[in-house]
């Protein structure tokens, strides 16, 4: 072989070693027959590897990424670095045969030392010195020892002989049939069957396993079935092979494929006595979790179409059935459904599954309060979620869990019954540790992650914002929108509603951008997967056990979430909703079971009780009444309830049917901590708390009046109500702006202002914070004038400024500064001192700010806000805007101009009091 290699020309030489990975200088730098030998060897060895990239598993993927099944045992031959490496000094069995080129090593000690090499020539024998040829050809290499230790022994006095043999003979094979190189090989003398399939890289795709061959001078030698080695660990047919053997390898015959939940899923080749029985065993055998009375056998009929046939592995009639080429066996899965037991989950310190036994009660499954129960657990609030029928519909049973603990035999102490779910609900949602729900849901979602990307959002409260999506998309699935206004319609498009939940969390937060360019989820990936996670983690909560260990960490309405489901599900054929719900000032408002005996109070109680701030004097109560055919649609009740009198149990505490809906009214005028602050120059400056109606001049007077100092000309007075209208006029000015910017970019009409600096205009407008300052006129306030006081609001801020005797000049002059003031100067001699008008400015729209807010437009005798005198006071602010003619004629963008000197030259002359 390289021989015939070192005979190719040289660019076919290097193109072969690049295929094969082969040192070419390696192969063609050694001489002799040794050297030949071992390259023969590396050859081989490399002749293991394969061409294709299979699995190493009994499973690969197929186009679509899916799992496919492979053959068993093909993999064994699938290494990318072959283990198998024929050596020549492998330790030798005493049954070697010795042949011609064997090399026999024998140590003489004694009287005399000497090592001799001998080596078998044709005839099979070897030249031993002073004993002549000795014929050890065809015997085994135990009886070659002996004899030659014998002959020492006996012709050799003094002497004693120790022999082994030094390097083994090269034979040559051929592997034929379906191997993956399939050829004549030349490999060491006690290589066997198996060593040859290594060598030859194993069998092809169709070739058999089973039903290997070795001939030998035309005879067949044995079959060997590698399974009996790969399932059995039994190598007694894996022969040593002799110079000339041949090992077929010819096509399978049949196969079949098992599934399910068996130990090791695979396609198995069979031979023609297979049973079932022979086939699982291959397989592994069934799990534990495995049903295998349940089994389906898919099997191809006369007609060329599969046939399904159920059948029970269990049965020995059914194992002892043979298996055909093209069967599949499917191994069915024990129901992860228990009988005789009882869910305990939510704020329990050991959630799961226990079990029942007749005569059980809540006491037997949670016997103590400390010892049993979270801190946070609700002690009011606990149900009992039970089957009801076979079709798995259930009722619910509201207790306490504190008095079913402290008082057993009492009502509460509910009786259990197989499959109850008891759901015990912590008491404060908002302080829950969530670490262990969070890190759930972020393994679940990792494989559909780019981590470059995507896990900046699996840094929050994943299972809540999943929650919340799709209770955004509960609510809005229903909802269109018609000339502005929403009407809900059963046929609403999903994307639609998708898009208006995107954009509501985009708003808020919940939702992460994805950069320009980079690969990771889109908004709407992100919603649909944390939606989708979110729900498959809820609808199996009670089942699977591992989640179960998660509900202490759940919500109250999340861990509702699929018991409000089941009963919205069972709600089929006229039976009616066995769903209330409560909203307004409640700690948990939203949907509740409707359970046993249910009422207002217990309703308050599901919803984790009262606010501080609820009205115990009246609530609403609606209900649906019936079907009206005039109005075409449900006709509503409403009825005021006495809470305090449902509370303790009086006639207001009325009991409650399907479809209920409580509204808790919050008490009038509860807010109780409204705060006005007064800063500057008052006595007494700080925040006072203030009560509904009262006045600024109250205020001021609790405050202990104004100091001498004060300059109560220029108090400024801010209110939240006023920023918050201010803001929203500059919001709708800038989309005046933008369409009237988009329109011109459209339009034929040249502008002299670019799209870039108009964007620019529009980003300025976006960093303006509005003041919010009202305009009061603080010296008849505390002169006592009515009609000039006010009410003060939760929020609002007096600052009263020390006296000042500047005129400040801002704007389009050549040097904006503050003067002296100085009575019976005019505008145009502070103008003056400033360095008169810039190019720009606008001269004849000149206007002053007085220190109180109010605005005098110099030259006319009325002004803005009643300001009826022109003579300049200490503390005024002259503004020369920006002539905006000059720039565009877009009709905006006077205004935008005007918006933010105005805002500009407000907080300069803020600033100067």
């Amino acid at each position: 072989m390289i021989e015939q290699f070192k005979s190719l020309p040289r660019a076919q030489q290097e193109q072969l070693a690049k295929q094969y990975g082969v040192d070419l200088s390696q192969i063609t730098g050694s001489q002799g027959g040794e050297g030949t030998r071992q390259q023969s060897t590396v050859l081989q060895q490399r002749q293991v590897l394969p061409t294709d990239t299979s699995s190493k598993d009994d499973k690969t993927q197929d186009d679509d990424g899916a799992k496919k099944p492979v053959r068993y045992g093909l993999n064994l031959f699938n290494a990318d670095i072959s283990s198998f490496a024929p050596v020549d000094n492998a330790p030798v069995p005493d049954d070697y045969v010795v042949g011609p080129n064997d090399v026999i090593n024998v140590l003489l000690f004694g009287k005399e030392s000497q090592q001799l090499s001998l080596n078998v020539e044709r005839d099979g024998t070897v030249n031993f010195p002073d004993l002549g040829p000795i014929a050890v050809g065809g015997l085994s290499f135990g009886k070659v020892k002996a004899l030659l230790e014998g002959r020492v022994k006996e012709q050799m006095i003094g002497i004693t002989a120790a022999v082994t043999l030094n390097s083994l003979r090269t034979i040559s094979i051929f592997v034929a049939g379906e191997a993956k190189y399939p050829g004549a090989y030349a490999v060491p003398a006690l290589t066997t069957v198996t060593q040859a399939l290594f060598v030859a890289g194993g069998v092809s795709d169709i070739g058999s396993l089973r039903h290997i061959v070795v001939k030998r001078a035309g005879k067949t030698v044995t079959n060997f079935d590698l399974y009996d080695l790969l399932l059995r660990g039994n190598a007694s047919d894996d022969i040593r092979l002799q110079s000339g053997d041949v090992v077929f390898i010819p096509p399978y015959t049949g196969i079949a494929e098992v599934k399910g939940e068996v130990r090791r899923p695979a396609i198995y080749e069979l031979n023609k006595d297979d049973t079932l029985a022979d086939l699982l065993t291959m397989a592994g055998g069934a799990k534990a979790e495995a049903y295998p009375q349940a089994s389906v056998l898919e099997r191809i009929n006369s007609q060329n179409l599969r046939d399904i046939q159920n059948v029970d592995l269990t049965n020995s009639q059914v194992l002892a059935e043979h298996v055909r080429g093209g069967d599949v066996l499917r191994v069915g899965v024990t129901s992860n459904r228990t009988e005789n037991a009882v869910v305990l989950a939510g704020a329990v310190v050991r959630p799961g599954k226990y079990a029942w036994r007749k005569g059980m009660h809540v006491h037997d499954l949670v016997n103590s309060l400390w010892a049993d129960l979270r801190l946070s657990a609700d002690l009011d609030y606990a149900l009992v979620v039970r089957q009801v029928n076979a079709l798995g519909d259930i009722e619910v049973k509201q207790f306490a869990i504190g008095n079913a603990v402290t008082k057993p035999g009492s009502q509460d102490d509910i009786a259990l019954s197989p499959k109850d779910v008891v759901l015990v609900f912590n008491y404060d949602d908002a302080n829950l540790e969530r670490t262990n729900l969070n890190k759930y849901i972020t393994k679940q979602l990792q494989p559909v992650l780019d981590k470059s990307s995507d896990e900046r959002w699996l840094s929050d409260d994943l299972l809540g914002k999943g929650f919340q999506y799709i209770q955004d998309s509960a609510q809005k699935k229903d909802v269109k929108s018609v000339a502005g206004f929403d009407i809900k319609d059963a046929a609403t498009d999903k994307q639609q509603t998708q898009q208006q939940l995107i954009q509501q969390r985009l708003a808020d937060g919940t939702i992460v951008t994805t950069p320009a360019g980079n690969s990771g989820l889109s908004q709407e990936q992100q919603v649909s997967t944390l939606s989708e996670a979110t729900q498959n983690l809820l609808s199996r909560i009670f089942i699977d056990p591992d989640l179960i260990t998660l509900t202490p960490e759940l919500k109250r309405q999340e861990l509702l979430f699929p018991v409000l489901e089941k009963l919205k599900s069972q709600a089929r054929n006229g039976s009616r909703l066995q769903l209330v719900s409560v909203s307004g000032d409640v700690k948990v408002p939203g949907d509740y079971p409707l359970a046993s005996g249910a009422n207002v109070r217990s309703l308050i109680t599901a919803a984790g009780g009262l606010n501080a701030s609820a009205y115990l004097g009246r609530a609403e109560l609606t209900r649906a009444q019936g079907t009206n055919k005039d109005i075409n649609g449900i006709q509503v009740g409403h009825r005021a309830v006495d809470i305090s009198d449902a509370i303790k149990g009086g006639a207001d505490n009325l009991a409650l049917v399907s479809r209920d809906h409580l509204n808790v009214f919050s008490t009038p005028d509860w807010q109780v901590d409204r705060t006005v602050e007064i800063r500057g120059e008052v006595r007494f400056p700080g925040s006072y708390t203030v009560h509904r109606g009262e006045s600024l001049d109250d205020v001021l007077q609790r405050a202990g009046g104004v100091t001498q100092y004060a300059f109560v000309d220029g108090a400024v007075f801010t209110r939240r109500q006023v920023q918050e209208r201010e803001k929203m006029q500059v919001n709708k000015l800038i989309e005046q702006l933008r369409s009237d910017v988009a329109t011109r970019a459209l339009s034929a009409d040249k502008t002299t202002i670019s799209y870039q600096d108009a964007m620019a205009m529009i980003g300025e407008l976006q960093k303006i914070q509005p003041v919010g300052r009202l305009v009061i006129d603080l010296p008849h306030v505390l002169a006592g004038d009515r009609d000039a006081d006010m009410q003060v609001e939760d929020g609002d801020i007096l600052y009263v400024p020390r006296k000042t005797s500047t005129v400040t000049v801002v704007g389009e002059v050549q040097h904006a500064s503050s003067h002296r003031f100085k009575p019976g100067m005019s505008v145009d001699d502070y103008l003056n001192l400033s360095g008169g008008f810039r190019k720009r400015a606008d001269e004849d729209r000149v206007y002053v700010i007085r220190a109180d807010g109010s605005v005098m437009i110099p030259g006319h005798n009325s002004s803005w806000f009643a300001s009826n005198s022109d003579q300049l006071r200490a503390g005024d602010t002259i503004v020369v805007p920006l002539d905006t003619e000059y720039m565009n004629n877009l009709t905006t963008w006077s205004s935008v101009t005007q918006i933010i000197y105005q805002s500009a030259v407000a907080l300069a002359a803020i600033a100067t009091l």
